[in-house]
């Protein structure tokens, strides 16, 4: 199957935002599409709210018919990294359960679009990180990365992490945290990042602030694709 795992080079950065949208393009490109969520902190485990559950969200973007405990079979109050938020709820998070949620989504859609938490570094249990689960599911790795002052740093500690442990990175997309026009620094950044990483960049979306499922419009997604290189990240069929 086809799919993609979308991690970020810290928490807050637009992971979110980066799979409800490539969720909406392919929903309208007629692919058959699932997400995932594998583990959500900082949420109430019944996830009624979409606008307070990445995972509910993303569901909501999907059209999904799949149950909550396969996109998102762990769900944690405290707002930390999941080995925090499970070790204060007196649990542990275990992969196989995570691996086996991805299998039964994985065979239903075309493509599964599944969200990390956090950083690829992120813990999730003892001796498990993030980067081991986008190992474990297979799934090249799409990366959101700020626009802002630092992120030459936090992007290519994440693409070195991610070599590190063998993984491919289908490309960084840039995600603007603020409405204001980028500075000169913020422009330079996608040159020097291509002159430091062999990793494709995929562009820069347009602010787009607090997100709901009704905020991907025709208009939204017609922007969106001009300012983004997706040309051969998915296909139909």
């Amino acid at each position: 199957m086809q799919g993609y795992f979308i991690t970020g080079t810290d928490t807050g950065v637009g992971k979110t935002v980066v799979t409800a949208l490539l969720t909406a393009l392919c929903r309208r490109a007629g692919v058959g599409v699932g997400v995932m969520k594998p583990v959500e902190t900082g949420v109430d485990p019944l996830c009624d709210s979409s606008a307070a559950s990445d995972a509910r969200f993303l569901m909501e973007v999907a059209q999904s018919g799949d149950s909550l405990d396969e996109v998102a079979p762990y769900r944690f109050k405290i707002p930390a990294s999941p080995y925090f938020a499970a070790r204060a709820e007196g649990r542990e998070v275990d992969p196989s359960r995570l691996i086996a949620a991805f299998r039964n989504l994985s065979e239903r859609h075309e493509v599964l679009l599944v969200e990390g938490a956090g950083g690829l570094l992120a813990p999730i249990s003892p001796g498990y990180q993030v980067l081991h689960l986008a190992e474990d599911f297979g799934l090249p790795l799409i990366v959101a990365a700020r626009r802002n002052l630092g992120t030459l740093n936090h992007t290519l500690l994440t693409l070195q992490a991610a070599e590190a442990k063998g993984l491919t990175v289908a490309g960084v997309v840039f995600n603007p945290l603020e409405p204001d026009p980028a500075s000169e620094v913020e422009r330079a950044n996608s040159d020097i990042l291509r002159e430091f990483s062999r990793v494709p960049l995929l562009g820069e979306l347009p602010f787009l602030g607090p997100v709901s499922a009704e905020a991907f419009t025709p208009e939204v997604l017609d922007e969106c694709l001009r300012r983004l290189h997706l040309d051969g990240l998915w296909r139909a069929g």
